[in-house]
């Protein structure tokens, strides 16, 4: 069965994530095979460009699948310097072996040009990190993303989300990564393995305003959050990844988004979809 940062090997060696699963798996190609790309895979022998994000599509016909943990225990032992460090921080507070994963170039065969994405498993361990985030920061020597980061960052993916989206301001929200060099930042991915289904898209987009009763959990694949839309108490729902703990307690958003008024749900489904702040608020959880 596959689960949400699995990665998969099509029939013609390109390379998806899982990124979406409502009543089938979807997700993207993140690697596309190229004679004249610029990065070599050791797995397939051949040579790839990354793709940008894009919609979600059903996973097709695959030969391999990439397990993160499985991957991570592998490879745990070969990790040094700061990736090493990383993983004794995460031991140290509680977080086992069993919950950590790597996904990412890295995975899928792939040398490390800059830094190795991690996945962290359960919901309680999310609660673990965010207490003790500062312990993780000064063991690793690394700090919170800086301003540079978030500019590059911005400049890099602006044009793949909807003009309307506060794409800055979601950026500088990215409280679990670690900045460990001018221009390498590790985010971790937390997933919570009893809830990765999320309903499927309605195709009835409305524009929405609704303030957040609480977003912690918009850190965590898939990103939850309770809004309060008049009057009444929806779930918002979406996997898009860039989105990493994008609301707090206390914003006021208006989104454009499918909304299931049955079961009180909103969901961002893809880069169509838009996310702008009308009050910003000051708690993350």
């Amino acid at each position: 069965m596959l689960e949400l940062l699995d990665y998969v090997l099509d029939l013609n060696d390109n390379f998806w994530i899982v990124g979406y699963i409502d009543n089938e798996f979807k997700g993207y190609i993140v690697y596309r095979a190229d004679d004249n790309g610029d990065r070599f895979n050791h797995i397939t022998k051949k040579y790839y460009k990354k793709c940008a994000c894009h919609k979600f599509e059903k996973i097709p016909a695959y030969k391999k699948v990439f397990k993160p943990n499985k991957f991570y225990l592998e490879k745990k032992d070969e990790l040094k310097g700061v990736w090493g460090k990383y993983i004794e921080a995460l031991n140290k507070i509680g977080i086992e072996d069993s919950n950590i994963g790597i996904f990412g170039s890295y995975l899928v065969g792939f040398d490390i040009i800059k830094d190795v994405d991690f996945v962290i498993y359960g919901e309680e361990n999310l609660y673990k990190y965010y207490e003790n985030n500062e312990f993780i920061k000064e063991y690793t020597k690394s700090t919170y993303i800086n301003e540079d980061h978030i500019l590059r960052q911005y400049n890099k993916h602006k044009n793949d989300y909807h003009d309307k989206t506060d794409l800055l301001e979601i950026i500088k929200r990215n409280w679990s990564g670690i900045q460990v060099s001018e221009k390498v930042l590790s985010t971790p991915r937390f997933i919570d393995r009893k809830k990765q289904h999320i309903l499927p898209d309605n195709n009835k987009r409305e524009i929405i305003t609704f303030e957040v009763i609480d977003g912690f959990k918009t850190a965590m694949l898939p990103r939850i959050a309770k809004v309060k839309y008049k009057d009444e108490e929806y779930n918002l729902e979406t996997c898009l990844w860039k989105y990493q703990s994008f609301l707090k307690k206390g914003d006021v958003v208006e989104v454009y988004a499918s909304i299931n008024k049955d079961l009180k749900t909103i969901i961002l489904v893809d880069h169509d979809c838009y996310v702008k702040f009308i009050k910003k608020g000051e708690k993350i959880i």
